[in-house]
């Protein structure tokens, strides 16, 4: 059986998370002209955040794949060979007769129809990016409210009047990097290496979290 690839995607997202958080506390401390002083508790909550969010999301990017596959194939149909049999009969005299004219004028398929089931890599693309663009940014943003909050010991009442509070300025941050990364993973990155490709192209965007959640 083979061994699954998340511990060592946890691993590595998890570690580029934590990359992400410190260089966060670097720029704050830098604004406010402070020596640096490592906020361990912020570290902490913040790769706890990443232990917890990133199993989902390799989930979920494993779910895209599965329902949307990348690049379906043709398969070619081998040519017919000609069978005489059912076309020809005897007439009357005992002379081959053709009884079925249509078969042999019929031009022979090279491909086998499409299954109905089956679209193109091309919609298949757009459904795994138009999810991840709606139900993945939705479901990460939402997810990092609460989870930081709530690691940070804030009442659930409050948590999710925060998460009404910076969904939007959230979202609209992520809509201005998100369309490019995603269409890089699902166009080159293999499915297995997404959460790691979509980690490291995020330590920036890892930094905006951590500074939003004022580290």
């Amino acid at each position: 059986m083979p061994r699954s690839p998340l511990p060592s995607i946890l691993l590595q997202a998890t570690i580029l998370n934590a990359i992400s958080n410190l260089l966060a506390q670097v720029i704050d401390q830098y604004q406010k002209d402070a020596p640096f002083t490592l906020n361990t508790l912020a570290l902490l909550q913040f790769i706890t955040y990443a232990l917890i969010i990133v199993p989902i999301n390799f989930s979920f990017q494993n779910w895209l794949e599965s329902s949307f596959p990348g690049f379906p194939t043709w398969q070619r149909l081998k040519p017919r060979k000609p069978t005489p049999h059912p076309s020809l009969d005897l007439d009357m005299d005992g002379v081959a007769i053709d009884i079925l004219p249509s078969v042999k004028d019929k031009p022979i398929p090279m491909f086998q129809p499409r299954k109905a089931s089956q679209r193109s890599g091309t919609w298949n693309f757009a459904m795994k990016f138009l999810l991840d663009q709606t139900v993945g940014s939705v479901g990460n943003i939402v997810l990092f409210v609460v989870l930081i909050n709530l690691l940070k010991g804030v009442a659930w009442s409050r948590t999710w009047e925060l998460v009404a509070e910076d969904f939007e300025p959230i979202m609209i941050a992520r809509l201005k990097y998100r369309p490019v990364v995603s269409t890089l993973m699902y166009t080159v990155v293999p499915v297995e290496r997404r959460v790691v490709f979509g980690s490291a192209c995020g330590v920036i965007w890892g930094v905006y979290l951590s500074l939003y959640a004022a580290v």
